[in-house]
């Protein structure tokens, strides 16, 4: 009775921590929007500048990044790849998983002390911003309590997963979970002590070991943040000493998080989430259907359009399978639709995402290569309507060649068509505001995010289509998705880092000159490792592990950033629909119960052709991913 009063009281004060952080973070959030539109605005029609603006948004940030981390902990949504945990036992498991939240829990203590360093440092130093004069450890001690918050979240998974271990009385269970804590004895012991190895290793030999260490604990289902950062912290301490790895992490950390261009992320997504919300994903699907949806694969082709529109608002790729999902899968059945066609055509079309901006994964490629943003965002404009149309092509013909695969619908009159077309005229407003302000240089990313959040407010306030529950629940889905993303480029940085310390990839580029490959056998070689990193691991963290390996090398070899950035991010994005991970696949087979993952792979594998095709067209065409952002 004791014990389950315990973990009731447990269970309610975390509830309790869960929401008081979710209201500090809604805050910092609306905050943040409210100070880029003023300063847009003021700016553009006044010329009048915030004062301290870039300072508090930084601030803002560190609040808006780092607040619920917790909550998406407590919610089993930090980015991991389990496949191989999948494929184990329940007992082997069970003990992997409290061994990757024992390291993962123990690594975030580590972190909150070099935060707390930092803060303490600042405090004692009286360190303030250059303008506005704000105190900035209050900031950073807070950002400590959120980490710390975290680890706490992590111990309480341990604990509940260790009590399912201790149930099951399996002694194979708790030999696997004693090898992962000698494991992480071991870690630690080499990050604080790096002098206690115990064999002498060349410090090339250092550098590949830990990244190897980065990888295998992926694999095993560690937090893509926690092997990221556990390899910098042990690789850096080997290579230099254990007093840099530890200011590394600490700083990094701060460094990120309170950096004012990351402001883009959480306010795309929020922007995204509102159209969602407000119903004008429904809209732009019923106006596509009205136009093309009477030709052969026509509401699989309305779909790829719905899902083409809706990306030049949400930016990723999610967002349009589970809207699509719900709107056009009913829509296909009941026409008698080939339901491996109905589902792997949005799994693939929402792919669409990666390309419009604004775009999730063109913003992280930015962030770790300094390319400019705006014109990765102007890059993928052209590819991502190519795709599209490559997409209904391969659609139509399939159609047109088995009819029983995808029957025609209802043909539209005129005025049904042009009245459709008047109910999407927020999205196109949004359209016009987010990219052609980028587009005019009159606003950067980060600025165009917070007036399209401001826009997409007014409009669906205005029209009475978002309701309070909604505007809410769009603030905390925000804020979880963030805190998932932030906290991986938390620790990529000091990756980075670390990545640079080690000379790997001078030896990698001297290592590919050697083998004097041509420029096509090279991209031809990168894209086939991404095809193979694709099917194991999601976009985001493959970016993160790969492109400080792959920039250095491409640039060595003449090819444009821009336009490698495009060709790297399509090709993330193929694993999204690729096994055995296929997130988007995952997702969508989630949404249609009586079609397996194995029917919805099958029906993919004819859209791998589309990939195919755009990969080969911009290679051969550089001018299609170059011509926007050339006359920038």
């Amino acid at each position: 009775m004791q014990v389950n009063n315990s973990k009731t009281q447990i269970k309610s004060a975390v509830t309790h921590l869960n929401r008081i952080t979710e209201y500090a973070g809604g805050a910092a959030l609306i905050g943040l929007m409210a100070l880029t539109v003023a300063d847009v605005v003021l700016r553009n029609l006044f010329s009048i500048i915030v004062p301290g603006g870039i300072e508090l948004t930084g601030l803002l940030m560190i609040i808006v990044a780092l607040s619920t981390l917790l909550v998406v902990e407590m919610k089993n949504k930090h980015i991991q790849v389990d496949m191989l945990l999948t494929m184990m036992p329940k007992n082997i498991h069970l003990a992997m998983i409290a061994g990757g939240l024992l390291l993962t829990s123990t690594l975030m203590i580590v972190v909150s002390v070099q935060i707390l360093k930092q803060a303490d440092y600042l405090w004692v130093n009286n360190i303030v911003t250059g303008v506005l004069r704000i105190s900035e450890w209050p900031f950073v001690l807070l950002a400590a309590f959120f980490v710390i918050l975290f680890a706490i979240g992590l111990l309480t998974n341990f604990v509940t997963t260790l009590t399912d271990i201790i149930k099951l009385k399996d002694p194979k269970a708790l030999l696997v979970l004693a090898i992962w804590i000698l494991v992480i004895v071991a870690i630690f012991t080499l990050s604080f002590y790096p002098k206690s190895l115990p064999f002498e290793m060349s410090r090339n030999l250092r550098g590949v070991c830990s990244i190897l260490l980065c990888f295998i604990l992926i694999f095993l289902g560690v937090h893509v943040a926690a092997a990221m950062a556990v390899t910098s912290l042990i690789g850096i301490s080997l290579l230099i000493s254990s007093g840099a790895s530890l200011t590394s992490l600490g700083t990094t950390t701060i460094d990120v998080v309170s950096d004012p261009v990351w402001s883009v992320i959480p306010l795309f997504t929020w922007m995204g989430l509102i159209i969602v919300a407000s119903g004008f994903a429904e809209d732009l699907f019923r106006a596509a259907n009205k136009w093309i949806g009477h030709l052969p694969g026509g509401l699989a082709s309305a779909s790829t359009v719905a899902c083409a529109g809706l990306s030049s608002i949400v930016g990723d790729t999610l967002s349009g399978v589970y809207s699509m999902g719900a709107i056009a899968l009913p829509q296909m059945r009941k026409y008698g639709y080939d339901m491996k066609l109905a589902t792997a055509s949005i799994a693939c079309a929402a792919t669409i995402g990666v390309m419009v901006p604004p775009s999730l994964a063109f913003i992280v490629y930015g962030m770790i290569t300094e390319v400019s943003i705006g014109k990765l965002f102007m890059a993928g404009i052209l590819p991502g309507i190519l795709f599209a149309i490559i997409l209904i092509s391969l659609i139509t013909i399939r159609a047109m060649l088995n009819p029983a695969l995808a029957p025609r619908g209802e043909k539209s009159t005129w005025n049904e068509r042009f009245n459709s077309s008047l109910k999407i005229w927020p999205v196109l407003l949004l359209m016009i505001l987010v990219l052609g302000g980028i587009y005019s240089g009159l606003v950067t990313p980060n600025e165009a995010g917070g007036l399209g959040v401001f826009g997409a407010l007014v409009i669906s306030t205005l029209t009475r289509r978002l309701t309070w529950s909604a505007f809410w629940q769009s603030i905390i889905q925000t804020l979880h998705i963030t805190a998932g993303i932030i906290v991986i480029f938390m620790f990529a940085t000091a990756f980075s880092r670390f990545i640079a310390i080690s000379g790997i990839t001078t030896q990698l580029a001297d290592l590919v000159i050697g083998m004097d490959l041509g420029k096509y056998q090279l991209i031809a070689a990168i894209l086939l490792f991404y095809v193979l990193i694709g099917m194991f691991m999601n976009a985001l963290p493959a970016l993160v592990l790969t492109v400080p390996l792959f920039f250095p090398i491409a640039m060595n070899a003449g090819f444009d950033p821009v336009w490698f950035g495009v060709i790297v991010v399509i090709m993330v994005e193929l694993g999204v629909v690729t096994p055995p991970i296929g997130v988007n696949v995952f997702a969508i087979a989630s949404m249609a119960k009586d079609v397996t993952m194995y029917d919805v792979f099958r029906g993919v594998f004819p859209f791998w052709f589309a990939f195919l095709i755009l990969i080969g067209l911009i290679v051969i065409f550089p001018q299609i991913s170059l011509f926007l952002p050339s006359i920038m």
